[in-house]
């Protein structure tokens, strides 16, 4: 095995399993209202992937790092996370709504200039057009996924060479 891999068992009509099974074999599992958690995870997932972070949410866990510790201002890597998740939140609203992305980036770039910061330099039209085609994807694939059967995610824990 390589990287960490995510389990996503639907276990009801409300809710379903989330578990990480790191690579070096251990665990951590919880159980999670899929109306409101799924799809955010999911959108990190993609994001994640296709932005080849590290040191987000999936590469945190994939390094040992506990869930309920992933916000602690003194994680590692809690400023990459909090940057991660500044751009998941709104781009969530974005791709429930299928919303053009111009204006979005636009929006972005005003909210990160007052507050002094620079937007992401993978944040683009493109970037968020693979992120769009990879959700369909991740959709997709949830939806086909009977009660009881796990959907299985792989997260890298080097990025892609190319």
């Amino acid at each position: 095995m390589s990287g960490l891999v995510i389990r996503l068992t639907r276990v009801s009509p409300t809710h379903h399993r989330f578990e990480v099974v790191r690579e070096d074999g251990s665990r951590e599992a919880r159980e999670m209202e899929t109306r409101s958690c799924l799809f955010h995870d999911l959108v990190h997932f993609a994001v994640e992937t296709e932005a080849q972070l590290a040191h987000s949410f999936y590469g945190l866990l994939a390094s040992g790092a506990r869930y309920e510790d992933l916000m602690k201002t003194d994680a590692k890597g809690a400023q990459e996370i909090a940057a991660t998740e500044f751009v998941v939140g709104p781009l969530s609203g974005l791709l429930k709504h299928d919303e053009p992305v111009e204006p979005f980036l636009a929006m972005m770039a005003n909210v990160c200039e007052s507050l002094g910061q620079r937007l992401p330099a993978w944040l683009t039209a493109e970037f968020i057009a693979r992120v769009r085609a990879r959700m369909r994807a991740l959709e997709g694939e949830w939806r086909a996924t009977p009660f009881g059967a796990a959907m299985e995610l792989h997260f890298p824990l080097e990025p892609d060479a190319g």
